[in-house]
């Protein structure tokens, strides 16, 4: 499974009531690559509004994406989707700082993602950086455009 079939397959298709075959998915994603592994991470924190979850479940499946997920990434990612799920959000500046780490790991959109939303970006602070590192990405990833 590539990592654009298995976005297509759990956005907003996770199944959070299940749990063995979340670990499964997590697992999984873990296989393809670490942005699969965040794009997991992505669905737990941010269940669409229809999916009825306990935050302890959400809470359980991220101990064990951490428990299996071997990344220099993944606490700090992890920490900030556990703010959302407990519906906190970090200060941007913190949010920024952070994006900054990620940006030296190029293609970890979805762990940018989990950043992104982690914050309240009234002033666009969050919205900038993060278009300022894809498009650094892309630079990276494709030098002769």
């Amino acid at each position: 499974m590539t990592e654009a079939e298995f976005a297509d397959r759990i956005d907003c298709n996770w199944p959070y009531r299940d749990i063995l075959l979340s670990r499964d998915l997590i697992e999984t994603a873990i296989g393809i690559s670490p942005n699969a592994a965040f794009l997991a991470l992505d669905e737990l924190c941010r269940p669409p509004a229809s999916a009825v979850v306990e935050p302890a479940t959400l809470t359980a499946l991220v101990d064990f994406l951490l428990a299996k997920f071997d990344h220099p990434l993944a606490p700090m990612i992890a920490d900030c989707a556990l703010c959302k799920i407990r519906r906190k959000t970090l200060p941007v500046p913190e949010v920024l700082a952070k994006m900054d780490t990620v940006s030296a790991y190029p293609g970890l959109h979805a762990a940018l993602s989990i950043l992104y939303f982690g914050c309240d970006d009234a002033d666009g602070f969050a919205d900038a950086k993060l278009n300022s590192i894809t498009a650094a990405w892309e630079t990276v990833a494709a030098p002769n455009r």
